[in-house]
This record gives structure tokens, sequence and C-alpha cells, in this order.
């Protein structure tokens, strides 16, 4: 793999991935039956783990920058774009692992185990994030009492923001955060002759043991 990230190739690759990935990202859909209804799944990220394993390790984190930058120029943001600025936070979290993991090796085990270790940070990071920026944002537009309540039509437990967290956002962010991982590990191994003609031509052939 290329040592240098901005390379000629890799600039035009990461946009086509931005570009990928903020199209993933307007296919939302939530779980009702398991999440409240604010909460949405999509498989953005799939194209940010993509593009780390087939271009180079830090480019998930252009890759995520565009993705929210592109989201915010053509789509808009209802929330002064606070909203994407917390989506690429918890990007971040989520492929900080998986960056130190493919400097030393692509060997499929490793990369399962950072792509975990993102999955917890990712539910970390979300919990604060949500605790302490994004609930609150989102009372500009209904209240409290009204968010707790979609909650706890799921799960009776939920009475406050502390218990929506630690019932709601966090197991949202591991199930998330988990399919999310296995759809890019299943993409990567399944069309990796593929993906591995995007490579520019004085990449080393690498293959995920």
């Amino acid at each position: 793999m290329n040592s240098k990230l901005f390379t000629t190739q890799n600039i035009i690759k990461m946009a086509m991935m931005g570009a990928l990935s903020v199209i993933l990202m307007q296919f939302k859909f939530s779980l009702p039956m398991l999440f409240p209804g604010f909460l949405s799944v999509d498989f953005s990220d799939v194209a940010i783990v993509v593009g780390m394993m087939t271009i180079h390790p830090a480019a998930g984190f252009v890759i995520a920058l565009l993705k929210n930058v592109l989201d915010v120029v053509l789509f808009g943001s209802s929330s002064a774009a606070i909203g994407q600025l917390a989506n690429f936070v918890i990007a971040v979290a989520y492929i900080t692992p998986l960056y130190f993991c493919l400097r030393k090796t692509r060997e499929l085990k490793s990369v399962t185990i950072a792509i975990a270790s993102g999955v917890a940070m990712m539910a970390v990071v979300g919990a604060f994030l949500n605790y302490f920026v994004m609930i609150p944002m989102y009372t500009q537009f209904m209240p409290l009492e009204a968010i707790i309540a979609m909650g706890n039509v799921i799960y009776s437990g939920i009475t406050d923001t502390f218990t929506l967290v630690v019932f709601s956002i966090i197991p949202f962010n591991l199930f998330k955060g988990t399919l999310v991982a296995t759809v890019s590990i299943i993409v990567v191994k399944s069309a990796y002759p593929l993906l591995n003609m995007l490579r520019s031509r004085g990449n080393e052939n690498e293959n995920l043991n």
C-alpha cells in the first residue's frame, strides 16, 4: 500500500468514496421495534472502512470528513452542522483502532479485533455526545419528555436522559457499529479482487488472510 496519503490517485479514490458515503448516508432506516424513531441506521461508514482497507489507513478520516461536508453542502443541515460534526467525531472514534491496526497488519483476525474495539469506542463517544450535545439539541425541536417517551415505549426503564442513553443510545451504537463492520468485512472479502484494481500501480499486492 502506498505510504503517501495524498497522491493524485488516492485523492481521486477518496473523493469517490466520500461521494459514495454521502449517498449511502441518505438511505436511512429506523428500527422502531428496537430503538426510538430518532435513531436511524445507514451504511455510509461502510465506504469509510472499505476505503481504509483499499486506499490508505488514514483515508477513512478524509472520507468521513468529506461525507459530512458534502452532506451539509448538498442536503443542508437543520442543526447548524452540529449533527454532522457529531457524526464525524463518532466516525473518528469508530475507525481510529482500525487505523492503527492497518498501519501494521491487514490480517483479518487483527482487523476484526480493531473494528470490535472501534465499535466499543463508538458506543462510549456516542453516549457522551448524545448526553451532552445531541439530546439537548433535539430539545430545540421537541420537549425532552417527548424524546424520553419515545424510548419509554420500547423499554419502560427509560425515564430520563441518563437511562435513555444507557438503554437506547449505547445499544443502538453497538448494534449499528457491529452491523457496519460485518457488512464492511463481507464487502472487502467478496469484492477484494475488484477493489484491488483501484490501487495505484505501484502498490503492493496484499490479501486479507
